[in-house]
């Protein structure tokens, strides 16, 4: 089983129909620099416990992963196939996919 790439739309989508664990990989200076999609965890994936953070989530529920691009997201989604997550995403293009595309960020 594999992660899916979807649009932020896309992503914007399932957001609004379904119970999500959203999970933003980027460091918190990132974050709090570039912004984040509401509603959003904060799991450093360069952080020494992201797994056991990861490890934390509900399993069962869909997971989806953003970060700056969408390279640590990348590697966020296939840990977390890895690791027995049943339905994972991530956003393609990262945040600035998602703000390229005129959607929300806080600050």
């Amino acid at each position: 089983m594999s992660y899916k790439k979807e649009s932020p739309q896309k992503i914007q989508s399932i957001l609004a129909e379904k119970d999500v664990n959203l999970v933003d990989v980027r460091s918190p200076q990132e974050r709090s620099s570039d912004g984040y999609i509401s509603g959003s965890l904060n799991i450093d994936i360069r952080g020494s416990n992201f797994d056991q953070k990861l490890n934390e989530l509900d399993k069962d529920k869909t997971i989806v992963f953003y970060c700056h691009a969408g390279n640590r997201s990348a590697s966020a989604a296939q840990k977390a196939v890895n690791t027995g997550f049943k339905d994972v995403y991530m956003i393609e293009g990262g945040i600035t996919g998602w703000k390229s595309n005129g959607l929300p960020v806080e600050r």
